[in-house]
């Protein structure tokens, strides 16, 4: 079985059983109190339990309802009948790559009022075992002050301090270009294993299954970006990476199954990276009504030549991503991934990957690697029973979903993605929300295998 785990379990919102069972009291409350053959009260639309009363009916009609006073001063209980508006709840779609030191301006901007952000950093791995620290955000999108992030973790399996910086200055009003700066020291793993630290940490300690491979990246770079509205952020990148290999610690902790099998961490190739990127990235506004948007990650990578290092290669990754409000109680996600290598021989650290619960559910992790790929992904959400405190959608909801994808080696550098034969799963699950705790039942639909079966918080894209 596997475990995959990616947002908190508590829940941070009204309890649906206690709200449901509240609005039943009110119902019957409510029915008593309009009993009366005089009341020509409209129908029951929604209720609210307030100390007011409204109704497109005159205010008269409910007079006549009014029992007398207990005692002088004292006034009975009353209901107000009408549609509960529920609050929009907003997220922001994002592909997961890069350091994430810095929230995008357009998002930021949505949270209003906040100038500082401060988060608490915590995962639990094979190589750093405890690593924990703080991050924090300092950002004025609306005006030409410097944007500022900056992080700090300490890694008590390697006793490493490690550490990120990222300053971004605008250069003209009204801030869409801007020249930016950034250092790093991190445990980094691909781009592809995007399973994020608490699911990680969870599965780790649960499931005694780490969803990652590791390597240490220390490095800076400079940029250029444009922010296009309605279309990307296009940037240029310029960076110089030192990769080290990471080995797995000799006692790694989990809860069950500890003394079952851990895989070993793999060596990468060692060195200094020096290369330039093209970068498009896209982030989009979706609220719990509309749920939909547009949003992606490309990148351009030539690494090596004229600029140095130990690495020489050139290469293309493209991660395409959207989710659609069919109706009310639908919702269909898509994902494409696109790699190929151009020129050169990449580092096993730059390699495309595929399999496992980031694409390929019923597939063993990074089941297939290569210097091209191509993935594509789809899930289909149905509603089918809805139970909404004020902007939080809860209930239960059932799942289909399709994986199709491979990564392969070419030795001649071409993306011949014709003459592939490309592994395909499927299968179906059940979630409490669109974003909430779900379980999948995987299956690889070109043999006769039995059904894997994976937990996630989260939908996977």
């Amino acid at each position: 079985m596997r475990l995959a785990f990616s947002k908190a379990l508590v829940p941070t919102s009204l309890d649906s059983h206690a709200l449901e069972a509240s609005l039943s009291l009110l119902v019957v409350l409510a029915a008593l109190n309009l009993a009366s053959p005089a009341s020509a009260a409209p129908p029951l639309t929604a209720l609210r339990a307030d100390h007011a009363v409204t109704s497109p009916a005159p205010a008269a009609a409910y007079d006549s309802l009014r029992a007398p006073p207990i005692s002088p001063g004292d006034e009975p209980m009353s209901f107000e009948i009408q549609p509960v508006e529920l609050a929009e709840s907003e997220t922001w779609l994002r592909a997961p790559f890069g350091d994430n030191l810095l929230t995008d301006p357009a998002q930021w901007r949505s949270q209003r009022s906040r100038t500082g952000l401060g988060k608490f950093r915590f995962d639990y791995n094979r190589v750093d075992l405890v690593r924990t620290g703080l991050s924090i955000e300092l950002q004025r999108p609306d005006t030409m002050a410097p944007r500022l992030g900056a992080m700090y973790e300490y890694s008590f399996g390697r006793d490493r301090a490690l550490y990120g910086v990222q300053l971004e200055q605008p250069l003209l009003p009204p801030g869409r270009l801007a020249l930016g700066a950034s250092i790093v020291r991190r445990s980094d793993h691909s781009e592809l294993q995007q399973v994020d630290d608490l699911e990680n940490t969870l599965a780790l300690l649960l499931g005694r299954q780490d969803y990652r491979d590791y390597f240490e990246r220390e490095g800076y770079g400079v940029y250029l970006s444009w922010r296009v509205p309605d279309f990307s952020t296009v940037s240029v990148h310029w960076r110089s990476d030192d990769y080290r290999s990471l080995a797995k610690q000799p006692q790694v902790y989990s809860f069950f199954n500890q003394g079952g099998p851990l895989r070993e961490n793999p060596a990468i190739e060692d060195g200094t990276m020096r290369a330039v990127l093209l970068r498009f990235e896209r982030v989009t506004e979706s609220s719990y009504r509309t749920r939909a948007g547009f949003y992606h990650w490309i990148e351009f990578e030539h690494a090596g030549g004229s600029l140095g290092g130990d690495f020489d290669f050139t290469r293309a990754l493209a991660d395409v991503r959207s989710v659609l409000r069919l109706s009310p109680a639908t919702t269909l996600s898509t994902r494409g991934v696109f790699g190929t290598t151009a020129t050169g021989s990449l580092p096993l650290q730059s390699q495309f990957t595929a399999g496992g619960v980031d694409g390929l559910r019923a597939h063993a992790f990074s089941q297939y690697r290569g210097d091209q790929m191509a993935m594509a992904q789809a899930e289909y959400d149905v509603g089918l029973w809805q139970m909404r405190s004020p902007g939080v959608p809860g209930g239960l909801h059932a799942i289909a979903f399709l994986d199709m994808g491979l990564a392969w080696f070419n030795p001649d550098h071409l993306w011949d993605v014709g003459n592939q034969h490309f592994a395909a799963d499927g299968g179906f699950g059940f979630a409490t929300a669109e974003d909430g705790l779900r379980v999948y039942f995987a299956k690889n639909l070109q043999t006769s295998g039995s059904f894997v079966t994976s937990f996630r918080l989260q939908r996977p894209f």
